[in-house]
């Protein structure tokens, strides 16, 4: 009880780890006013994990963990998350993997909020292996890969996937 009432007054003599390193990354929105379809969460899902993709890209890492942040609208959270067998910095694969999260949760509920993170974090070296169930995996990746050269010389509305 006393640590707590120290921390709750700002008093914590321990050492702050500046480089600690990144424990994961992630991107949310709030909406304007409530949404309650499925197809509009989709939407909104999609452009949140390519800034999440690319973030991860420019620091060079990738993550396990898939997090899904939704805020109904009387402000209750719901997270909800799956780890993967590998790390991954693709959008396409982050947008899946939350996208199931997602299907489970829009139940007609209306939402203020949506948010996806990426955890687990490793270099980004061991991300994204060939995958021998999943034969259009390498295509999907080579496409993300074509993308982000194109956004890189052109700019990020130079090209979008549609969906």
């Amino acid at each position: 009880g006393h640590r707590l009432a120290r921390f709750s007054r700002g008093e914590d003599a321990r050492r702050v780890e500046k480089n600690a390193g990144r424990k994961s990354l992630s991107a949310e929105t709030t909406f304007s006013t409530n949404i309650s379809d499925p197809a509009d969460l989709q939407h909104r899902l999609w452009k949140l994990c390519e800034k999440v993709s690319a973030g991860l890209k420019s620091e060079d890492i990738a993550g396990c963990t898939i997090t899904l942040k939704l805020k109904t609208a009387n402000f209750r959270s719901r997270t909800r998350s799956v780890t993967l067998p590998d790390p991954t910095l693709l959008a396409d694969r982050i947008y899946r993997s939350s996208s199931l999260l997602l299907d489970r949760e829009a139940d007609g509920s209306s939402f203020r909020l949506i948010g996806v993170g990426v955890s687990g974090i490793m270099s980004a070296d061991l991300a994204d292996p060939p995958d021998l169930a999943d034969s259009a995996a390498e295509q999907r990746k080579d496409v993300e890969r074509v993308m982000d050269k194109l956004r890189d010389k052109f700019g990020n509305d130079a090209i979008a996937k549609g969906r």
